[in-house]
């Protein structure tokens, strides 16, 4: 074997004024901060600018997945839809020349700006637009508004809104703007009765059912004022006037008689109650005046039994088989450790666990933090069915007309009942356990950390509990007990050809996904995708070195490689892609090793074989057969057509959890190029490439059938320019991208409804085709400069570029440079 003839020292330098066009634009600014803070500015981001959840979702997924969940949980509700609008393609110019070799130049030319331009054998241009029906809302967690026109939190912030500062301090804006407002649910009162006539009442009132008690009739006048303010922070209408409650169209069942525990519940039950409020409490003399029995003077289950009697008891255990939710005030005996002993019972009796809510009252201090009322008792051993809701210096309805101010964990349960009304009106399938312990995990933690005696489990946060609680999924199959992938681990990093297409498939979908309660809650689908744009040609500096008359040794920044020549043969072996930007698929996917053969049929033409392969971050093959004939002088003509078939990619597309499995694709291309030389030292080069892609997988994308895909580039190149030993080069080009077809899809849409009150564990799902229509195409214009011998001395690459179409201009600027000694 010859030794080697010529040693090469290589060095660069590499001046980059912008990131990669496939970089995203928190790459570089979050690297060196913890997870925690990364997810505090990417959530601060998303509430200043909530277009930036794509951006923050594609970085979360590829860098810090350990916060997805966290991320997806606190902006979920806001997360952007993405649409693509169908747009017109630019063509490819064609030119004319004349000899033989000059002559097949023109022809791969002319072919290849219609392979570039055309959208598919006999087509003209780009298709027209098929009808589509009209897109559905905005992406929400949960199902629009049903009053048109109010869809922002702000709209609900009105005067008559503010006015009680309670509906602010547990977040009740936020969900009124998703359509949760105690619709069709039925809160009963055990009170003082209600002023009938009040305007928040009008409509209201279950009159069939409202009765007195004391009176054993159904006049429910009240008698006091106590049960009409409460009645008016649970459900009190929303007119424009006064203020409003905290379930506004819910219905009210009135029942007058403080004392009555085992009638009320009995009534309720009978009238559909769903949730049953007690702002009374029974007391006991301690020799300075009344005060609440607290659960902690008994000392037993059946001691509280004996006391209760049987009748609470059967009405109780009566509410458990009928799903009834009971919320009792604390008590307002100024900082007694203990709640009353009603607001206890499942401290004692554990059956009725999850069926009862204690009540304490807290105020908003002037740094607007909540604090226990002075006034009121603390949660004590109820801490952990107990919460903290406004209750000091709270505004409602007035027993008379008009409004006024009253306090007291009495004010602070019906915040709670009218909660819970709201949240069984956006999920009527859920149990009253399920949905306290929803109420539960979403307080706001206050004094020590976690469940304490005086706060309970928190701040009811009405805000919160409406957001998905605990790990989401999305289900893959037609119940909630079919198999399910966590949203966290669910996406697809689309590559520049195949993003355009997806998104339009995916455009105005709705995909429901599910908390660690079944609850449904609605994303759009589009937001799955994060979008690698399509990258700009940035040209690679290949550097040969001859080792002997018939090896030849390639490197690039690439890859390595070598090529053995023969009298009518030659041979090619490499680790990685020489020159990946060559090749319209060499940008979309990574080769590990390819080889090639060609063999000279006459002295111009060349019949051309290749192969590549990936195995690790893709697994793909890639055949290859073409023709190629050449001139002295540069002009020319080249055709190839090819098979690439990938395994869990699509176009070097990465489907991920529900996204997409065990997918399978496969692509045919044809490719076609022409060179035509004018002089010796100017060529004009034109090349086109169009490809079928058919996908099949299972998941939240299924398939894809005749995606046809297009790239092109002219490039016209002046040697010994202005009389230097370079070659001036200049290109516009279009990266691979589909622009017709027909994508599959499959996604879960909502929960089915419960039947006869019991829950339903069924999904509905929505499968259809979507017909892809033409996109926005990236253009990018390149400039380079380049000096290469094979004689020692110094070789240099320029280049210089920015994209004038189809995304960011991002310009770049690259400099390398080697020496051969």
């Amino acid at each position: 074997m010859r030794g080697f003839k010529k040693l090469v020292l290589t060095t660069t330098a590499i001046a980059t004024l912008a990131t990669a066009v496939s970089a995203n634009i928190y790459t570089g600014q979050l690297t060196s901060y913890s997870d925690q803070q990364v997810l505090t500015y990417l959530v601060r981001e998303h509430a200043r600018d909530p277009s930036t959840f794509e951006d923050a979702h594609e970085y979360i997924l590829l860098n810090r997945p350990a916060i997805m969940e966290d991320y997806l949980r606190r902006t979920l509700d806001r997360a952007p839809d993405t649409r693509s609008t169908p747009s017109s393609e630019p063509s490819v110019g064609e030119t004319s020349g004349i000899g033989s070799v000059f002559v097949l130049g023109v022809v791969g030319i002319a072919a290849a700006a219609s392979l570039a331009g055309g959208d598919g054998p006999g087509a003209s241009g780009p298709p027209s637009p098929s009808p589509r029906p009209s897109p559905p809302p905005d992406p929400i967690t949960d199902p629009g508004p049903d009053v048109p026109g109010l869809d922002d939190a702000a709209d609900f912030r009105t005067r008559e809104f503010n006015r009680n500062y309670g509906l602010r301090l547990i977040g009740a804006d936020e969900r009124y703007a998703k359509g949760a407002r105690g619709k069709d649910i039925k809160i009963a009162i055990l009170d003082t009765g209600i002023d009938i006539d009040h305007p928040d009442f009008l409509g209201k009132i279950d009159t069939e059912y409202s009765y007195s008690f004391s009176r054993n009739s159904r006049d429910i006048s009240d008698s006091n004022g106590h049960g009409t303010h409460v009645a008016g922070i649970a459900a009190g209408g929303k007119d424009g006037r006064g203020t409003h409650g905290v379930a506004f169209e819910s219905e009210l069942l009135i029942l007058q008689g403080i004392g009555h525990l085992s009638a009320s519940i009995n009534r309720s039950i009978d009238a559909g109650a769903h949730v049953i409020n007690h702002s009374w409490a029974y007391t006991k003399w301690n020799g300075n005046g009344n005060v609440v029995i607290p659960i902690t003077d008994f000392t037993s289950g059946s001691d509280l039994e004996r006391s209760l009697g049987p009748a609470t008891i059967a009405a109780l255990d009566r509410a458990i088989e009928k799903d009834l939710m009971s919320v009792f005030a604390a008590g307002n005996d100024y900082g007694l450790p203990e709640v009353s002993y009603l607001a206890g019972i499942p401290h004692l009796l554990p059956d009725y666990d999850g069926y009862v809510i204690a009540a304490v009252a807290v105020y908003e201090d002037v740094n607007g933090k909540a604090e226990i009322a002075d006034f009121s008792n603390h949660c004590g051993v109820a801490m952990h069915f107990c919460l903290a809701a406004p209750g000091a210096g709270i505004l409602s309805a007035n027993n008379g007309g008009g409004v006024r101010y009253d306090g007291g964990t009495s004010m602070a349960a019906p915040h709670i009942a009218g909660a819970y009304a709201v949240l069984k009106s956006q999920w009527p399938d859920l149990t009253a356990p399920v949905i306290a312990e929803i109420m539960f995990k979403a307080a706001d933690d206050l004094g020590d950390p976690g469940v304490d005696p005086i706060y309970g489990q928190g701040l009811l946060n009405l805000e919160r509990a409406m957001r998905p609680i605990g790990e989401v999924v999305v289900y893959q199959g037609t119940t909630t007990e079919s198999d399910a992938m966590p949203l966290a681990e669910t996406g697809i990093v689309a590559s520049g050809a195949l993003a355009p297409a997806l998104n339009q498939a995916l455009a105005g979908q709705v995909l429901m996904v599910a908390d660690a309660y079944t609850r449904g809650f609605e994303l759009a689908a589009s937001a799955l995708v994060s979008e690698t744009a399509a990258p700009a040609p940035r040209p690679t500096f290949v550097r040969e070195v001859q080792a002997s008359d018939t090896l030849t040794l390639m490197r690039s920044d690439h890859g390595t490689g070598i090529r053995v020549d023969g009298d009518v043969s030659s041979y090619e072996i490499s680790l990685g892609a020489i020159d990946p930007d060559a090749d319209p698929f060499g940008q979309l996917l990574t080769e590990d090793y390819a080889f090639g053969h060609d063999v000279q049929l006459t002295d111009a033409l060349a019949l051309t074989t290749d192969h590549a392969f990936g195995s690790a971050a893709d697994t793909f093959s890639r055949t290859s057969i073409g023709l190629e004939a050449k001139d002295g002088d540069g002009s020319g003509f080249s055709a190839q057509v090819g098979r690439i078939e990938e395994h869990g990619t699509v176009l070097g597309s990465r489907f991920m959890g529900a996204a997409g499995q065990d997918g399978r694709s496969a692509t045919s291309f044809l490719t076609m190029s022409g060179s035509v030389a004018f002089g010796q030292d100017t060529l004009l080069t034109v090349s086109g490439t169009q490809s079928r892609t058919d996908f099949q997988q299972s998941g939240l994308v299924t398939g894809g059938e005749n995606l046809m895909g297009r790239a092109g580039s002219v490039s016209i190149s002046q040697a010994q320019f202005l009389g230097s030993p370079g070659t001036m080069r200049l290109s516009v080009s279009s990266p691979l991208q589909i622009s017709s077809g027909e994508i599959s899809i499959d996604l879960p849409q909502d929960r089915v409804a419960a039947v006869a009150g019991q829950e339903s564990t069924g999904v509905t799902r929505t499968s259809q085709t979507v017909e892809i229509t033409s996109s926005e195409r990236p253009i990018d214009i390149g400039l380079t400069y380049q000096i290469a011998s094979d004689a020692p001395g110094p070789d240099m690459l320029f280049s210089a570029g920015y994209r004038a179409q189809g995304g960011d201009p991002n310009p770049y600027i690259g400099f390398a440079l080697s020496h051969r000694f």
